[in-house]
């Protein structure tokens, strides 16, 4: 299964990386920005995508509906990560089908627990 991880932060990428690398028996793709994110989803046609919301040039936002424009990808699960909690941003993101809706900061049981209700067990499998 292909993860796309799309962050302009290294360190957020990193992080988030290990933590589904080590849970799940995933393939990490990672973009830094927009065009990079929308570009690889064309190529590299990753199961699910992990967004940031703030980044420079596209917001999250911006890319998401990016990805919900393009008829092949208007179902795939794209998991928002953003420290932004407002109840009116939520709402709107959510308007767009995000699957699940994370907030940062990420831990190891945070991630395994919102992954493990948006996937059926048999999509992902946990190393032993």
């Amino acid at each position: 299964m292909k993860v796309l991880i799309v962050d302009d932060s290294l360190e957020s990428r990193m992080l988030l990386g290990k933590i589904l690398t080590k849970a799940f028996n995933v393939q990490i793709i990672e973009a830094t920005q927009g065009r990079d994110a929308l570009r690889k989803l064309s190529m590299e046609k990753p199961d699910v995508v992990f967004l940031d919301y703030e980044m420079p040039v596209m917001n999250g936002k911006e890319i998401l509906k990016s990805i919900r424009a393009m008829p092949e990808f208007q179902n795939l699960p794209i998991v928002m990560v953003t420290s932004h909690s407002e109840k009116d941003l939520v709402r709107e993101l959510l308007s767009y089908k995000v699957s699940a809706y994370l907030l940062k900061p990420l831990s190891e049981d945070y991630i395994v627990k919102h992954i493990s209700t948006i996937f059926p067990n048999d999509k992902i499998g946990t190393k032993g």
